[in-house]
């Protein structure tokens, strides 16, 4: 909705968040998954977009009807554009349901966790990575505690204020240490 600014060579990613409130949210129209599949799929042919991520917090409810969109994005969507969903931490850890789905890459995010339990109100804290799916990124916010995180893994940075100037510098210096 904001102008974006990015250099040339920046590789972009798009990002489509699905908002499905489980009291509300009549998933089981048959035309829904399709509906809902085409509106993600075109944001993947915006010009420059290399990747897709998808961002909902499907109950378990939900997962039938998120796993159904997944399937269709697939095959809407060039055969080498990968595939990024946004997980939550349950997912990645003792909640593994995501082993079948046409996804690249889950993104745990690691922030907004509920009762934060003592251990994760401080820097460094460490969080049981299950799933394969779950390996290779990370997702966290500026405003909270990081995990330990490995250097070799993708960082996602969520901001809860619009990015500044500042926010950025803030943002660099966190993935520096």
């Amino acid at each position: 909705m904001q102008p974006l600014q990015f250099s040339s060579s920046a590789k972009i990613i798009a990002v489509v968040r699905i908002e499905a409130p489980t009291q509300s949210a009549r998933l089981e129209s048959p035309d829904l998954v399709n509906i809902v599949a085409d509106l993600i799929a075109s944001s993947a042919r915006k010009p420059r977009v290399s990747a897709l991520q998808i961002d909902f917090d499907a109950a378990r409810s939900q997962r039938t009807f998120y796993t159904q969109v997944l399937r269709q994005v697939r095959q809407r969507i060039p055969e080498r554009m990968p595939i990024s969903i946004t997980a939550l931490a349950s997912w990645c850890g003792h909640d593994s349901w995501m082993k079948d789905l046409p996804i690249d890459e889950a993104v745990p995010m690691l922030f907004r966790m509920g009762e934060n339990p003592r251990s994760l109100k401080h820097p460094g804290w460490k969080y049981a990575i299950r799933e394969p799916l779950c390996t290779e990124s990370v997702g966290v916010s500026t405003d909270e505690p990081w995990p330990a995180i490995d250097r070799d893994k993708r960082i996602y940075i969520f901001h809860p204020r619009s990015w500044d100037e500042l926010a950025v510098e803030n943002a660099g210096k966190l993935i520096e240490k």
